[in-house]
């Protein structure tokens, strides 16, 4: 009985082991992949170029794309793409399916829409006229209005505005615009020539007076000589322009009228008087229907607990001071200036 079961044991054993090797002969081997996909460089600009797909395969391949903006090329294993402008503010997306013996692979090809960017913005030309560059990136139809006064022209990735030259007292200032039909850019353009022959007009002892000022530019930006004749003193001192204001600054050095020297001082009409540097007197830039220029003349607050309303003539024995001041020549309030047309202001 022991010795059958011995043999029955050994037969299950047997038995046993020939299905594990038969199992193990029918195990087919893992197949290697037909196509790979290794790499990509299928994301582009608006602008278009070129990209390519790198497969693996083991079979010839082929690639076609879903739409015509997209162009393909298969060299061996790689697959160059051509990619066409998109003239379009969307963006764009196709397939290119790739196929090697019985195998397909499907790779995405997108494509930002144009975006129209303009770096374009307020621009102040010299008397002299000039260029204002700005970029412009896009490839879609724009429309550009620009006053009879302003050329321009486009190079590559820039628009360029050109300003000529501007008539001594002469002022312009007009809006431009960069239109693709849905989005729109504008800025304002201005030109001036501040350096010229000024009427200035003045109260004196309750009097309206007539004076000229000759404005001339000096070597330094935005700094300019104002020369008076007709004033309680004439001389010359400098005003600055800045953001859109002409700027006077008190305590500046006139001259001497002997035995004195005369310096511009600060006048309130309650009757202050000062000669701090930092006080100013301030006129924003102004012009009437026809582009003449004018300047009134008004406090900005720099004048602590008083208020400017006009010149005052002061004579010194030295630097301004309380211990130096003798008195003055006289007063000029509500300063106005304004473009001159005649040849003498009675």
């Amino acid at each position: 009985m022991e010795s059958c079961m011995r043999k029955l044991v050994n037969i299950l054993i047997l038995a046993l082991c020939t299905m594990v090797v038969g199992c193990s002969d029918d195990d087919d081997a893992v197949k290697s992949p037909e196509l790979t996909v290794i790499s990509t460089e299928a994301q582009f600009t608006y602008k278009g170029g070129t990209g390519l797909i790198k497969v693996l395969a083991t079979s010839e391949v082929e690639a076609t794309a879903a739409d015509s903006w997209c162009h393909i090329s298969v060299s061996g294993q790689d697959i160059s793409l051509s990619v066409d402008l998109n003239n379009s503010i969307s963006s764009r997306t196709t397939m290119v399916t790739i196929r090697s013996a019985n195998e397909k692979k499907e790779v995405p090809v997108t494509q930002l829409g144009d975006t129209f960017i303009c770096t374009l913005k307020d621009v102040t030309f010299a008397p002299a006229g000039g260029d204002a560059a700005f970029s412009l990136d896009t490839k879609r139809d724009i429309k550009v209005t620009v006053p009879q006064w302003i050329t321009y022209r486009r190079d590559e990735n820039q628009i360029i505005f050109t300003a000529p030259a501007i008539q001594d007292g002469g002022y312009r200032t007009s809006t431009v615009v960069i239109d693709d039909g849905n989005v729109a850019y504008t800025a304002e353009f201005t030109q001036m020539n501040l350096n010229g022959i000024y009427d200035m007009l003045y109260t004196n002892n309750g009097k309206r007076y007539a004076a000229l000022c000759k404005v001339e530019s000096t070597g330094s930006a935005n700094v300019y000589q104002l020369t008076t004749n007709g004033m309680p003193v004439d001389a010359s001192f400098l005003a600055t322009y800045n953001e859109g204001y002409f700027i006077i600054s008190f305590g500046q050095y006139l001259g001497d009228i002997s035995p004195y020297k005369v310096y511009l001082c600060a006048y309130d009409n309650a009757g202050t008087l000062g000669w701090g540097t930092t006080v100013q007197y301030v006129a924003p830039i102004a012009t009437d229907e026809n582009y003449n220029m004018i300047f009134v003349f008004a406090d900005n607050g720099t004048w602590a607990k008083q208020h400017v309303d006009g010149f005052y003539y002061g004579k010194f024995t030295g630097t301004p001071s309380n211990s130096t001041y003798k008195g003055g020549y006289g007063t000029a309030t509500d300063i106005v200036m304004q473009t001159h047309f005649t040849e003498n202001t009675d």
